[in-house]
């Protein structure tokens, strides 16, 4: 792919995607386990507000993937992101896996978190996130009936693509493991320099083909102080490229189906 295929005449787009799950998890699956309760507190206690002061820094904007349950539970700090020009899109009601649901509970738990949006927030979310990465079979179908225009669940390819079905469309932003804080910290309990070269190298490898960076986090992960540290050192790099351009997942969505989609 050649320069320029981006707005702006950019090289690569990237998005700073955070999936803000709180304990919604782990009170669902495991409400007596008070110690993962609070490690999962983390993030809604100090994390969000540590990602917001970098992200203010830099005056960047970004897409916090938010479980329905956490909008009303932490309806100020969700406010508080919408507040600093960042967007909201949904990522499931209480973190369930969508290939564990029957298709009337992916009904329902769909139904519920557009109606917490709506609810608490006034408005219906446009894009979506599964938790764990986790789709059914019959989810992209639910999800455009359910009103939604973009998902960011699948690792097919490397850019911004449109999945069609019968009777539904919707454009997917692809997202990839080795890019995703968790595992790299919680599971294989990489240090932050570890994950630093990690993801600058996948960046840079991205950015020489012109291609999609599309970085998920978590506050409870990402907002421990050595990490925030390293994020600043990781968008500090990004942005001696120049040509990037950094966007809101909504937006890029949006601007891809109007400009490249039927390319």
């Amino acid at each position: 792919m050649s320069p320029g295929y981006w707005p702006f005449d950019k090289r690569c787009a990237v998005l700073l995607t955070f999936d803000f799950d709180a304990e919604s998890d782990e009170t669902r699956t495991a409400p007596e386990r008070i110690v993962p309760i609070s490690r999962a507190q983390y993030g809604a206690a100090v994390g969000v507000s540590r990602v917001l002061r970098v992200l203010n820094e830099f005056g960047l904007k970004a897409t916090f993937f938010v479980p329905g349950w956490v909008v009303e539970k932490y309806a100020e700090a969700v406010r508080g992101i919408l507040a600093g020009g960042h967007e909201v899109a949904a990522h499931g009601y209480m973190h369930e896996k969508a290939s564990e649901l029957g298709e009337t509970q992916e009904r329902a738990m769909l139904e519920r978190t557009v109606h917490s949006f709506r609810q608490t927030l006034g408005f219906q979310p446009s894009g979506y996130r599964a938790p764990w990465f986790d789709l059914s079979s019959r989810s992209l179908k639910l999800l455009s009936a359910s009103g939604f225009a973009y998902d960011s669940s699948l690792m097919r390819q490397d850019m911004p693509y449109l999945i069609k079905g019968d009777d539904y469309s919707m454009v997917e932003l692809p997202v990839e493991w080795v890019l995703d804080d968790y595992p790299l910290f919680e599971v294989h309990r990489k240090s932050p320099r570890e994950v630093l070269d990690i993801w600058t190298s996948e960046f840079d490898s991205l950015f020489e083909e012109n291609l999609l960076f599309n970085l998920t986090m978590h506050p409870e992960v990402i907002g421990r102080p050595a990490r925030i540290a390293m994020l600043r050192e990781l968008i500090r790099h990004v942005l001696s490229k120049n040509d990037v351009w950094i966007t809101r997942a909504g937006d890029l969505a949006e601007w891809w189906l109007k400009n490249k989609a039927n390319l």
